[in-house]
């Protein structure tokens, strides 16, 4: 839609009030976007509507809990980063509005604790400072790639409604001797200055180990001003280091940050709310959902997008009807182009080669998937169904007394 960002930002205007009617008319026009075909703009006002309904049930509200928990002056539009002194890259982008067009995470039971328990600490601080303490402000995210690290992170300042100065690493790393470290400690005070999230993404060129005979001194340099920063900002602001290489990571920087938040692949229930969300608006059986998900296996969320994405452009393409069919025909021709059948014994690959084994090991999975609904799928009966079944259990029941011998 066009011009979707003011109409957001009214939205977000007009549901600070306590009017319902606003609330009714901006659920409305979500229901119209959805329906016409816009799910990245339905999910924008989703999340929207969510972040209201959350603020209005706390007092004080997130506003006032980010004030608490931040100070500063605010960052407006007119507000400029620093920049490389050399080259006149520069250091970070400033993020007004960190939630807008992105898309609402999806995470696991036990990551969604522990981000709504960090979470509970910033927006509960009149609490905590009764109790003589103060909550957690620094927080290192890290993981393999694609698995939403960063969307994260700002998902993290959207809910305190928080702007973001996003690092860039381009414009802080130089090749000059002494440029880099003199670079963070500009980024830092122009942080410090402002009420925002500071975030460190690809943290580790920035943290190495001091001790890497690989890295010349300068890197110590590097990571003694780095440490220094991070101990001034301590009671200063919000700060979230991301990195996909933690093993890289100098020892003194874990302890800069108070909360160690690893987020892995996805697991079986997260991948399947993940991909039932990225097909829409495809209206599609649950069974085929998790048929997707047993071939592609534990992949990243970003994988996951990807294939989703491509699993619509060549359904659209097509101009079939979206059927469980159609799906499975378009992910057997989407597997070779996206390099998931590694092995000849991986489910894509079995997908591919061997529909008897396929069927055999989805089935025997644990997922909760019905004979009828693969007949179907495959265009087969479900008697022949059956037979792959019960001829991959024979076949397997010998290997698994071996195994448990």
């Amino acid at each position: 839609m066009e011009h979707f960002s003011v109409i957001q930002t009214l939205c977000r205007i007009g549901l600070e009030g306590t009017d319902p009617r606003f609330r009714k008319q901006v659920e409305r026009l979500r229901d119209r976007l959805r329906t016409g075909g816009d799910e990245k703009a339905a999910a924008a006002l989703d999340r929207l509507l969510a972040g209201v309904s959350s603020e209005h049930s706390l007092t004080p509200s997130a506003v006032e809990v980010s004030r608490l928990l931040v100070t500063g002056d605010e960052l407006t539009a007119n507000i400029h980063p620093p920049a490389d002194r050399e080259t006149s890259v520069p250091l970070a982008e400033v993020i007004l509005d960190p939630g807008a067009g992105r898309p609402a995470p999806i995470y696991s039971e036990t990551l969604t604790m522990a981000l709504d328990a960090m979470l509970g600490e910033w927006k509960q601080v009149t609490t905590l400072r009764e109790m003589g303490v103060e909550p957690s402000r620094s927080c290192l995210i890290y993981g393999p790639p694609g698995t939403g690290k960063t969307l994260t992170a700002f998902w993290l300042a959207a809910q305190l409604r928080l702007p973001v100065i996003n690092a860039r690493i381009d414009g802080l790393v130089s090749s000059f001797l002494g440029t880099t470290a003199r670079n963070i400690a500009n980024l830092f005070t122009f942080a410090n200055r402002y009420r925002c999230m500071l975030v460190l993404d690809e943290f580790d060129a920035l943290a190495k180990m001091r001790d890497d005979p690989h890295e010349v001194g300068e890197i110590k340099r590097v990571v003694n001003t780095l440490l220094q920063n991070l101990d001034a900002r301590a009671g200063t602001g919000l700060t979230v280091a991301i990195t996909n290489h933690d093993a890289l990571l100098d020892p003194a920087v874990w302890r800069r940050f108070e909360n160690h938040i690893r987020i892995d692949l996805p697991d079986e229930r997260t991948r399947f709310a993940m991909l039932n969300a990225f097909l829409r608006p495809l209206d599609v059986d649950e069974d085929v959902v998790r048929t997707l998900v047993f071939i592609v296996g534990a992949r990243s969320g970003s994988f996951l997008k990807n294939f989703a994405d491509a699993l619509k452009r060549i359904l659209a393409l097509s101009r079939s009807d979206v059927s469980g069919t159609a799906i499975l025909a378009a992910a057997k021709a989407l597997v070779p182009r996206l390099s998931i059948d590694e092995n000849q014994t991986s489910a894509a690959s079995m997908f591919v080669n061997d529909e008897a084994t396929f069927v055999g090991a989805l089935l025997h999975s644990g997922m909760p998937i019905r004979q009828a609904s693969v007949a179907k799928m495959l265009g087969v009966s479900q008697s022949t169904i059956s037979r792959y079944a019960q001829d991959y259990a024979a076949r397997e029941a010998p290997r698994e007394g071996v195994a448990n011998a």
